[in-house]
């Protein structure tokens, strides 16, 4: 169990949230391990709070997948198993997608130009071949094209799966990609971003999430095809 070295000090109203961003973002990186307990009692005196905005914040946790409860028995960290892989992939690739589609069409010149470099950030990370940058830069991409929709059903949807994309899909680059073969893919999104076609932008998105993003695993590729 970490030890949260800050306390939280939010009105009670925010306060829910705050234990929740917390305790998630230790799951996503892991000092909260797989199969590891939790004690709602530990945690509430770690960051300074009742028991009350734990158990809120553990319910929710309950239901986005990334703890596990049983009545008078345990609260742990749920396992991730290669069907919770392979659906977060399934699901982050076809939503990024949306996300560009709506966002590109809306966006300011300067938004494009934003939207670009983080691109190119995302192009960097998939060349050196490090696993996780690509996992922190593709969120960040993934983030700012949600924020960019304008639409808040569209955001406060990803924002209840955020957490539980990120756990699942941390290191899902594939061995198998080849940085300089798809490079004219990235060519590709960003003069759709530039031209404004929103269609163009979503399919070429769908083509590197399938070269750089870990596939599902044999057994459920022909139930996701």
């Amino acid at each position: 169990m970490p030890h949260f070295t800050r306390r939280v000090d939010l009105p009670p109203a925010r306060l829910g949230d705050a234990v929740y961003d917390r305790i998630a973002a230790a799951i996503v990186d892991g000092s909260l391990a797989p199969g590891e307990r939790i004690r709602d009692l530990d945690i509430a005196e770690s960051l300074g709070v009742s028991r009350m905005p734990v158990r809120e914040a553990l319910q929710r946790l309950e239901r986005e997948g990334l703890i596990e409860m049983s009545a008078s028995r345990y609260t742990r960290v749920t396992e991730i198993t290669p069907a919770m892989v392979a659906a977060s992939i399934e699901y982050a690739r076809h939503q990024t997608g949306i996300a560009a589609r709506i966002a590109i069409a809306r966006m300011t010149p300067a938004e494009q130009d934003a939207s670009i470099a983080l691109v190119d950030s995302l192009w960097e990370a998939v060349d050196s071949g490090d696993a996780e940058r690509v996992h922190e830069r593709y969120f960040t991409c993934f983030l700012f094209l949600v924020e960019h929709t304008g639409n808040p059903v569209f955001r406060s949807a990803t924002n209840e799966a955020r957490f539980t994309l990120e756990r699942n899909i941390r290191g899902g680059v594939s061995p198998d990609a080849h940085p300089r073969a798809i490079a004219p893919l990235f060519d590709d999104l960003r003069d759709a971003i530039r031209a404004r076609d929103a269609h163009r932008a979503e399919q070429t998105i769908l083509e590197i999430f399938d070269a750089t993003v870990g596939q599902p695993p044999p057994e459920r590729q022909a139930e996701l095809a």
